[in-house]
């Protein structure tokens, strides 16, 4: 088992002491050679090989008496020896692994570094110092100072010994206040020396150790994996199940749980899977989560032919992975075609560079054509480590026009018949409408229109005539109705007088790629500003006209209120855009909360012709 692996391995153990006369002492370890005995000696070793390396360095030869002078003696020599054969050097941790007692009670990590093979190698020393107070005598100076250290590689995760760590401390207190185990030992103890010896076995090869001490205490340990809390889950995430889910399933599962693990297959993200599974969002997010929690899903982004990948500095150590060459091929290559050698996915995966797209990577090297599947190519990199994502952050810089244009219907426009004006001598009744019943009719504001003309006109389809509302003879009453033909679904719009765009649809599912921008008039129309018939603005009471707001829907049909609420979703689904335009939300986030593609969403926002770094609304984008 690696130093990298989840549980990691134990380098050795050592029990520490404070001596009355010579200060921390180690007094054992697990094993030989794991670390000094004491500080002093260890001290006096550096200070000799100090000295000699410094006169090793003098360029002026030494007289004879001063070289015999200079010349160890055979006691410190071996201890320098010893000193060097040890991982550690007690020195420099002593004060941390015998603290002062602010600290004692407390589990404390220290990062020191050692020598392997004359190779410096950084290692993690655990330990829960301890102090016990004696009475009538028990202990020299009236206390007892000791600690149980664990030393790991500096790279191991110690989220799981940390309970071991503290238990053992708990049991030995208890067996040394029971029976001084540590500070008198007796003949029926189990030695000190050998429960180190057996925590180091044990611990490493089975996880768990069963050791019995002084009759009164045991220790009883045993680790379990421990699981970091999981990164939050969003909607724009996609889940990858790392194990078989559907294998895994059973009768006692959650309903949400079961219901959504049948939508996870790398491609759906999880707002996608909670629309599939007719679950709660909320409730999809937390059941994901919990995957993560043990383990068996990871998440990347959403693959589209528009994302941007690099590679990350752990290339160049996984390049000459085995696991990772034999696995690549066959995971990213369609069925039907040869595997390609490694060298030349790997000359692919080095072109994937920030500002160029998977769609453009895929046509400037035929990736196709060599049956490599795209989406499975890049999930491929992410999941072993070497591929990352590149972000889009839009940022609104200046705003030049609006984002939104206002939601208009492409309609074919009739002329207004000065003919048939309704006056004193004409009237529509019931039964004049009822000759215009077997078309479909429509309502045509002209923003545009004079004052003597009427700003209304009913026309039919399967007539060329065309019925006029006079604005003096017609001031406070509502507009007739027009009654739709059953059966047929139209898109409502608000139309100005110039300009085409696209349907009300699409503004009212926050997505709009039209290029007519509203005026500024238009924009106060929807706040509850009166228009007059003759095409003139009003706000008092006795305004003739209109009233084009969702409070005020007196003397409104409903072909005109579902048009001014499309105006309004229109200027609201602004208002929440430039929300997101402030360089912390990026481009997926965006496309997820108003569900749609980033070809549209660059078309809203202006940045697909980018011109000194800005796009013609105002807004630039960051790549990170």
């Amino acid at each position: 088992m690696t130093p990298r692996s989840f549980l990691p391995q134990i380098v050795g153990l050592f029990y520490a002491t404070f001596d009355p006369t010579l200060g921390p002492i180690v007094q054992h370890q697990v094993p030989e050679n794991l670390i000094s005995s004491s500080s002093s000696s260890a001290n006096e070793s550096s200070r000799s090989r100090s000295r000699s390396q410094s006169r090793s360095r003098s360029r002026a030869p030494a007289p004879a008496c001063r070289r015999l002078a200079s010349i160890s003696p055979p006691s410190s020599l071996s201890s320098s020896t010893s000193f060097r054969r040890t991982l550690l050097n007690f020195a420099p941790i002593s004060e941390y692994v015998i603290p002062k007692k602010s600290l004692h009670g407390r589990l404390v990590t220290l990062l020191t570094t050692g020598y392997d093979d004359d190779e410096k190698v950084e290692y993690r020393v655990m330990g829960f110092p301890n102090v016990m107070t004696g009475e009538g005598g028990r202990y020299m100076r009236n206390e007892y100072m000791w600690n149980l250290c664990f030393v790991f590689h500096a790279s191991s995760s110690l989220e799981a010994f940390e309970p071991i760590v503290r238990k053992c401390a708990r049991i030995l207190r208890s067996a040394e206040r029971d029976s001084s185990y540590l500070s008198a030992p007796k003949s029926d103890h189990t030695p000190l020396p050998a429960v180190l010896e057996q925590l180091f076995e044990d611990l490493n090869s089975y996880s768990e150790t069963s050791i019995p001490l002084d009759g009164f205490n045991t220790l009883e340990l045993k680790l379990f994996p421990f699981y970091p809390n999981p990164p939050e889950c969003e909607d724009w995430h996609v889940p990858i199940a790392l194990v078989d889910l559907n294998a895994l399933k059973d009768d006692n599962w959650d309903i949400t749980a079961a219901r959504v693990s049948q939508y996870i297959d790398g491609v759906n993200h999880v707002k996608r899977i909670a629309a599939l599974a007719d679950a709660d969002e909320a409730l999809t997010r937390e059941t994901i989560k919990h995957m993560l929690f043990y383990q068996v899903v990871m998440m990347i982004d959403i693959f589209q032919y528009s994302n941007m990948y690099t590679l990350k500095p752990a290339i160049s150590r996984l390049a000459a992975d085995e696991t990772i060459i034999s696995e690549c091929a066959s995971y990213v290559t369609r069925r039907g075609f040869p595997l390609p050698e490694w060298p030349t996915l790997l000359r692919l995966y080095s072109r994937l560079m920030p500002g160029v797209t998977v769609h453009e990577w895929i046509e400037a090297h035929e990736v196709l054509s060599l049956g490599i599947d795209p989406r499975r190519f890049v999930s491929f990199g992410i999941i072993k480590g070497f591929l990352r994502r590149v972000h889009r952050w839009p940022k609104l810089v200046e705003r030049i026009e609006p984002l939104i244009p206002l939601p208009t219907e492409h309609r074919r426009r009739v002329g207004f018949d000065n003919s048939t004006r309704i006056g004193s001598s004409t009237a529509l009744s019931t039964r004049d409408r009822s000759q215009y019943s077997g078309g479909e009719s429509g309502l045509t504001l002209n923003r545009t229109g004079g004052h003597g003309d009427s700003a209304f006109t009913l026309r039919s389809v399967g007539s060329n005539q065309s019925l006029g509302v006079s604005p003096s003879s017609m001031a406070n009453r509502t507009p007739p109705s027009i009654g739709r033909s059953p059966g047929r679904n139209r898109a409502l719009a608000f139309a100005p007088s110039t300009g085409t765009g696209t349907s009300a649809t699409l503004a009212r599912s926050h997505a709009s790629g039209a290029e007519s921008h509203p005026s500024t008039s238009s924009r106060r129309a929807a706040g509850g500003t009166s228009t007059s018939a003759g095409g003139t603005t009003g706000t008092g009471p006795g305004a003739s006209g209109i009233r084009f707001g969702l409070g005020h829907g007196v003397g409104l049909n409903a072909r005109q209120r579902e048009e001014t609420a499309a105006l309004r979703a229109a200027e609201e689904m602004e208002e929440e855009l430039i929300m997101f335009l402030d360089g912390r939300h990026h481009a997926d986030e965006i496309q997820c909360n108003f569900g749609i593609g980033w070809a549209k969403l660059a078309n809203i926002l202006g940045v697909d012709d980018m011109r000194d770094g800005m796009g013609k609304k105002g807004v630039t984008v960051v790549f990170r």
